[in-house]
């Protein structure tokens, strides 16, 4: 399986199940935030706001209003 072909899978998989999509990006961008030290914040939330619109997920803006900061979900 090619690289293209696990892509066009996990867009399926996250268009099939985006609130699960959401949770998994909200802890990706969550850990890459901390390990930049918050240097590239607003480039990775463009970044996963991207990915979310590709498949139809929740404004990551309002989902990182509604969390408390800091709120890691492991």
């Amino acid at each position: 399986m090619s690289a293209q072909d696990w892509v066009k899978k996990a867009e399926e998989l996250a268009k099939q199940h985006p609130q699960q999509a959401d949770q998994l990006l909200d802890r990706v961008e969550d850990e890459i935030e901390e390990r930049t030290g918050h240097k590239f914040d607003e480039q990775v939330e463009q970044g996963t706001d991207a990915v979310r619109r590709s498949y139809g997920g929740s404004d990551g803006r309002e989902r990182k209003q509604a969390r408390p900061k800091g709120d890691q979900q492991k």
